[in-house]
């Protein structure tokens, strides 16, 4: 039989809450403690997921309920210190992206969790989710020949969070909180490593000093090219676009609230969650049915889940959290200087 795997929920947000549900379908994990930055808003939190235990330091949490895991849902200025501290007291992390504010802080991650031999997970849904999955699995196969071109965007009206304006904080905006997912998305699906990336990271209207737009460039040997767009600046909810131009075919992929399956008109006001980023309650509504799997967050957790287990190094670890580091740090380098930037 299987053994319980219990873990710890580092964050009270939105992504801390949603991923915490997702604990609560799976067998053989338990969410046992939650860590906040705040007291009443831990304890609150807890009492609404049925967690035991709520503390506001590590060190408090470690006087809690054993646990051997942690899922790493704070801010990303917080994400090397909890890292480095769960791995220095031997718990596995799953760390939600992106990894670092920085590469330079992504790898003292990678380093910290290597050196204490824990299984570390980069928590990059999308790569998890079952159409991914499937769009991976083609160009795998050769379906579309030779892949030339790789487009993908993600765009809302910006985050939950206040946090997220403030690069002190954040390390960056849309691009980094947003553009990471593509990024992640065209690591896996080429053949060979990013080389350059030429980038326009504009703030156009959110108030701060983080961009709430983005394009980026991103060149993987001599010809293969990623195309980045990210936005904080469009209504109407979450909108996520794939395409990939090959030399002997296509594939797109549209997963924005206007191509979901089930539209609803209500001129009444619904207190109802129908997905993420939705930006009204009445009129046109698009549930997202079973969010948590299509966006590969199940997967990704029962994924982790069974690593620890089973002793297995994990589809995509903290070294896949610094490579989208790296491209996005040299991004933001050209945006200042103008021009391409090598990745070395």
């Amino acid at each position: 039989m299987s053994r319980d795997v219990a873990v710890a929920m580092l964050g009270t947000g939105f992504i801390a809450g949603f991923r915490t549900q997702v604990y609560g379908r799976l067998e053989g994990v338990k969410v046992v403690s939650v860590l906040g930055r705040d007291l009443a808003r831990t304890a609150k939190f807890a009492e609404a997921n049925g967690i035991k235990f709520a503390a506001t330091s590590f060190a408090d949490l470690l006087k809690g309920p054993q646990f051997e895991a942690i899922d790493l849902c704070l801010p990303n200025h917080l994400h090397q210190e909890a890292a480095v501290q769960a791995a220095q007291a031997g718990k596995h992390i799953l760390c939600e992206k992106p990894l670092g504010r920085t590469a330079e802080e992504a790898k003292k991650m990678w380093a910290a969790a290597e050196a204490a031999g824990i299984t570390h997970c980069y928590g990059e849904n999308m790569l998890f989710s079952p159409d991914m999955e499937e769009i991976l699995s083609l160009l795998e196969r050769g379906t579309i020949g030779k892949p030339l071109w790789m487009r993908g965007r993600e765009a809302h009206f910006g985050p939950h969070s206040p946090w997220f304006y403030d690069r002190a904080c954040s390390g960056g905006g849309a691009l980094l909180d947003m553009g990471c997912h593509l990024i992640g998305i065209f690591n896996q699906a080429a053949s060979e490593k990013a080389t350059a990336v030429f980038a326009h990271t504009p703030t156009l209207h959110h108030p701060g000093d983080c961009e709430d737009n983005a394009l980026a460039l991103i060149r993987y040997g001599d010809k293969l090219v990623g195309q980045v767009e990210a936005s904080w600046t469009q209504r109407g909810g979450m909108a996520v676009d794939f395409e990939v131009w090959g030399d002997e075919g296509m594939i797109t992929y549209d997963r924005s609230g206007l191509s979901q399956p089930i539209k609803v008109f209500s001129k009444r006001s619904t207190d109802r969650y129908f997905s993420e980023k939705a930006e009204h309650n009445q009129g046109w509504l698009f549930p997202t049915v079973q969010e948590y799997w299509r966006y590969g967050y199940y997967q990704e957790i029962r994924h982790f889940v069974e690593c620890i287990r089973e002793n297995k190094t994990p589809l995509l670890t903290f070294q896949h959290g610094w490579e989208v580091n790296r491209v996005i740090d040299k991004a933001y380098a050209s945006h200042r200087s103008g021009r391409w930037e090598t990745i070395d």
